[in-house]
């Protein structure tokens, strides 16, 4: 604030030596007051200019922030169906489902299905007190409970609790102690393109068994 009015301040002091130079008749000095005060006078308005300029020069470099509701926020996006992961099938407990089931996910079956279950390269598990009355079809299945019917599979499992009476088709199987199968077995041929050894053929138990008992019939008839 003093340094604002500085120049007012010389103003009015000159003015005012002027005054009093002029009642006493010292003529000079009054004059030179008078200049004085003129000159405080003149510089307060040259800085009052120039401040003001200033002012508008600081304003307009100064760049409004933007506001939290301008800022773009970032868009989320959706994932497509396609990278979506497959959500598994339940049967629930205490639940009785009459009808078949195409899933290209995971089905556990906890309650009791009267169909068919269909889980293609999925896998299919059936829970300890679960029941199945139909045909099972998948690349892994585990039996915790009851099944009847047929089942083919890539990887068959009866645990523990498990109990399958009907038909099994398999690549790879396991029983589990205390696990129960009653039925006809078959095993799965291998996928074409898996055996890498040259000149080599897989053989069932039964066509090994066919090839020996020619080899002995053929050693029975006489030279």
């Amino acid at each position: 604030m003093g340094r604002e009015f500085l120049a007012v301040n010389c103003t009015i002091f000159f003015w005012l030596l002027a005054l009093i130079a002029w009642f006493f008749n010292v003529s000079s000095l009054a004059c030179l007051s008078g200049a004085c005060s003129l000159s405080s006078f003149v510089l307060h308005i040259k800085l009052n200019q120039a401040s003001q300029m200033f002012k508008k020069n600081k304003s307009t470099d100064v760049t409004p922030s933007p506001s939290p509701s301008s800022i773009p926020l970032p868009c989320e996006e959706k994932e497509s169906t396609g990278t979506k992961k497959q959500d598994p099938t339940v049967i629930a407990s205490n639940v009785c489902f009459e009808g078949n089931i195409a899933s290209s996910g995971h089905v556990y079956i906890y309650g009791s299905l009267k169909g068919n279950i269909e889980a293609g390269d999925g896998l299919i598990k059936i829970i300890h007190g679960g029941l199945v009355e139909g045909n099972i079809t998948c690349r892994e299945l585990i039996i915790d409970g009851n099944v009847v019917g047929q089942c083919r599979s890539q990887s068959l499992e009866i645990a523990e609790n498990g109990y399958v009476l009907g038909t099994i088709a398999y690549n790879h199987l396991a029983i589990k102690k205390g696990g129960k199968f009653s039925g006809q077995a078959e095993i799965l041929p291998t996928e074409t393109g898996k055996n890498n050894v040259p000149g080599f053929t897989h053989e069932t138990p039964a066509s090994v068994g066919i090839s020996k008992a020619a080899e002995k019939n053929d050693k029975k008839k006489p030279a």
